[in-house]
């Protein structure tokens, strides 16, 4: 892949792609002179330039954000109340259920009843688009990242392309991202059992062939020894993982949230190409010869989990062991197979800087600056720590010059997630942050992960935030289209169709417009690229 040159503010001329992209406006303009905030004197009669307490009085804002069912009420969350003390800046916290939270959010923007901040608010692509760069209700930030967050400043030098995921198409930041600076925290890992392994005298596959192999064996040889046949040998639990978990080893990525390769500069997407049909061929085969969990198709994830805690499973691809940590020592982590063509990537990963939408100041802000030196310490390894572990002494202590939760947590009676969400918003995640290293995650999962994280693509670019235009023409058309391609695939592994159909299938894709999806997308990832 090319190397990208740096984002910089565009402002793109009267050519074709304002069909797709925002140009300069004089929206955009208001909106840039919103980002330079009050003049200096103002600002400094507030905001301390460097260190804490932020302020020099007292500063009030209004939050509105997604309560997660582990957190305690945010107002009683122990770094919260410790970083307003640091800070000098009272967040007046008015969080919300997970459900209903969505419905709540939109309510406050239609009405017009804006809070001083969003934080863990589950803004969508969508949300940044329509408030942001359209309505103006959420201000840009690239501005005052400059000037007073200095280590998120820092970060987008160091990795322009977390920089690149969050920029909307009129060059303009509307909200602050996650961003996972471990690797074995984005995305699933591929996993296999390693006691049925031992037990057959076989080793992880590495080729197509190897891998049906050892799935056979798997199936017929009752490596869990209690002489039924309930082994499965490959586990996939949902129907969007057959766009990821064996694709890479067709030469498939899932680049800008989509079923999509980057080449050099150019966007291809790839329902239509022979490549996926013979991923779909190769796990017809796997289906037909019941090496493939059956019920894939069905989304059930407690079946899918309740085999899952059985160790049924012979191979299967997830994030983490928290859904197994009983068993999670009967597996390994393996490298992706080699496919066909000779490609070995995982191509189940996500961006470094995901998910985007998890700070967002809005214009009624009176102080946006405090506001974003406020958030800027969470992108601090000190502030990380801070936000993951609480209060040295009090909720976790050094050990071997690493923070090590308090076995009051670990061993909390009501589990360690409820007992963490006293501490802090780690539970449910989206909190805007750097993840070092993650707290959630067990050593088992990041010695599964090691395995396979020289197999996943260097950069994985994010889905792109469209303007009004290319958001009203594509959404419809891409909503249209992956609908048709999941249904197809199912059909096509399940044998419902034949695969003779195929020129039908990729005709279809055609009148669906699959070619202007591409264009859009192809125009967005070269936006994102100046």
């Amino acid at each position: 892949m090319a190397k990208m040159k740096p984002l910089t503010n565009l402002c793109i001329g009267a050519t074709a792609l304002l069909v797709l992209l925002s140009g300069c406006t004089s929206a955009d303009k208001t909106a840039t002179e919103q980002s330079k905030g009050k003049d200096e004197q103002a600002v400094s009669s507030v905001l301390n330039p460097t260190g804490f307490p932020i302020v020099k009085s007292e500063v009030s804002m209004r939050v509105f954000g997604c309560k997660d069912p582990n957190q305690a009420a945010w107002k009683d969350v122990l770094v919260l109340k410790e970083y307003e003390k640091k800070s000098g800046i009272k967040m007046n916290y008015e969080e919300t259920p997970t459900q209903g939270c969505d419905e709540k959010r939109n309510l406050l923007f239609a009405s017009n009843e804006l809070p001083d901040v969003f934080l863990r608010a589950n803004l969508t692509n969508t949300d940044i688009s329509k408030y942001g760069m359209q309505e103006q209700m959420l201000i840009p930030l690239e501005g005052m990242i400059d000037k007073y967050a200095p280590n998120l400043k820092k970060l987008f030098e160091q990795y322009p392309d977390a920089k690149k995921s969050i920029t909307a198409t009129d060059g303009h930041i509307y909200s602050l991202p996650v961003i996972r600076l471990q690797a074995a925290g984005r995305g699933d890992k591929v996993w296999i059992n390693q006691e049925w392994l031992r037990k057959l005298n076989l080793k992880a596959p590495t080729n197509v062939d190897e891998l049906f192999t050892v799935l056979r064996a798997f199936r017929d040889q009752d490596p869990n020894g209690n002489g039924k046949k309930d082994e499965i040998p490959l586990g996939l639990r949902d129907p969007g993982m057959i766009f990821t978990t064996f694709a890479g080893s067709f030469g498939l990525d899932h680049q800008l949230g989509t079923n999509a390769n980057i080449d050099g500069n150019k966007v291809k997407l790839w329902m239509a190409d022979d490549r996926y049909k013979e991923l779909l061929q190769f796990l017809n085969k796997l289906y037909t010869e019941k090496l493939l969990y059956p019920d894939f198709f069905a989304a059930d994830l407690p079946k899918w989990r309740s085999n899952l805690s059985q160790a049924l499973y012979g191979m299967f691809f997830i994030y983490a062991s928290d859904p197994f940590t009983k068993v999670e020592n009967q597996f390994s982590g393996m490298a992706p197979i080699k496919g066909p063509h000779g490609d070995q990537l995982l191509s189940t990963g996500s961006p470094l800087a995901s998910p985007i939408g998890t700070f967002a100041i809005t214009r009624i802000n009176k102080n946006p600056e405090a506001a974003i030196r406020w958030v800027d310490y969470f992108f601090s390894e000190e502030g990380s720590r801070f936000f993951n572990y609480g209060v040295e002494g009090q909720s976790y202590s050094m050990q071997n010059g690493k923070p090590v939760l308090a076995d009051s947590i670990k061993n909390d009676p009501r589990g360690m997630m409820a007992a963490l969400g006293q501490v802090n918003l780690v539970p449910g995640g989206g909190f805007p942050t750097i993840i070092v290293d993650d707290i959630v995650l067990s050593e088992k999962t990041k010695e599964v992960s090691a395995a396979s994280e020289a197999f996943t693509s260097k950069v994985m670019y994010g889905a792109p935030i469209f303007n009004k235009e290319a958001t009203e023409k594509i959404v419809p058309i891409k909503a249209d289209l992956d609908k048709y391609v999941q249904e197809s695939a199912i059909k096509f592994i399940l044998g419902e169709t034949s695969f003779d159909k195929w020129n039908e299938y990729t005709a279809t894709l055609k009148k669906m417009k699959v070619d202007e999806l591409e264009q859009a997308y192809q125009a967005a990832f070269d936006a994102m690229s100046k």
